[in-house]
C-alpha cells in the first residue's frame, strides 16, 4: 500500500467511527431524556420574570457621553 491509500483508509475509518459515536451519543441522550421523571409544570414559575434574569451578564445601557480628554496636561 502506498501512503495515499493508507491515509485515505485512516480518514475513512475515522469518519465512520465518528458518525457511529455520534449516533450512539444521540441514542444515549434520548434514552436518558425518556428516563427523567416528568414534573408538574408550575405556572407561577413560568410567569415569574425573576427566573428570566441573566445571572452572569448585565444589559449594557449607554449613559451620557463622557467628556473628551483635553490635550493640555
Amino acid at each position: 500500500m502506498d501512503l495515499i491509500s493508507i491515509l485515505a483508509t485512516v480518514i475513512l475509518t475515522t469518519t465512520i467511527g465518528t458518525v457511529i459515536i455520534g449516533v450512539a451519543a444521540y441514542a444515549a441522550f434520548k434514552l436518558r431524556d425518556k428516563r427523567k421523571p416528568k414534573g408538574k409544570k408550575d405556572n407561577k414559575a413560568l410567569s415569574d420574570k425573576a427566573g428570566l434574569e441573566p445571572i452572569f451578564l448585565r444589559r449594557y445601557t449607554p449613559g451620557a457621553p463622557a467628556e473628551a480628554p483635553t490635550a493640555a496636561h
